[in-house]
């Protein structure tokens, strides 16, 4: 008859095979992160608005009658000169609305709401990957895809400066450490 009891060298070896596999998957995500690091930075040094996020576009979407994620205000298209500081004071100081969101569009493309539609969903910020016209080290949407801001509360306070850059493969960096870390807790 085999002993019930657990054996004695079960944690330390799942601690062990839990490291070698955090090891393993460590070197592979870093360079993937690094090796395609696209050096754009998402803009946020508003004081008017606030870097709120990727979002999908919603024309293409069945049963949205092809509203777009940012209807119902104003949009101006400049090739060649788009920036994020540009389309924000466009879509603050323009008209007598001070819109509460302004999105930029596939590079040279700006939206000015006072909703985001509820059928637009939140995308990784590496999705919005298409440089500005106007200054290609910055995040200008994508094909689709909209660079969101959104009207500081108050309008006139200060947001917090937030200028990261986007690369590819940092989703697969962070899911390698929280597997690793996940697995050394057991």
């Amino acid at each position: 008859m085999v002993p019930t009891h657990p054996s004695r060298t079960q944690p330390t070896c799942r601690l062990v095979w839990s490291i070698l596999s955090f090891l393993t998957l460590l070197p592979m995500a870093f360079a993937q992160s690094v090796g395609t690091s696209s050096g754009i930075t998402i803009f946020n040094s508003s004081d008017t608005y606030r870097y709120h996020g990727c979002w999908n576009e919603t024309t293409e979407l069945i049963n949205t009658t092809r509203l777009r994620a940012l209807d119902g205000g104003i949009h101006v298209q400049l090739p060649e000169t788009m920036t994020v500081p540009l389309c924000l004071d466009y879509c603050a100081e323009n008209t007598s609305t001070r819109y509460q969101y302004a999105g930029l569009e596939y590079s040279r493309e700006c939206w000015c709401a006072n909703e985001l539609n509820s059928l637009s969903a939140k995308l990784p910020d590496g999705q919005c990957n298409t440089t500005c016209d106007g200054d290609a080290t910055m995040a200008c949407g994508g094909a689709l895809k909209l660079s969101v801001y959104q009207l500081v509360a108050d309008g006139t306070g200060s947001a917090t400066p937030r200028t990261g850059l986007l690369r590819e493969g940092t989703g697969l960096m962070f899911l390698a450490m929280g597997t690793g870390l996940a697995l050394l807790s057991f």
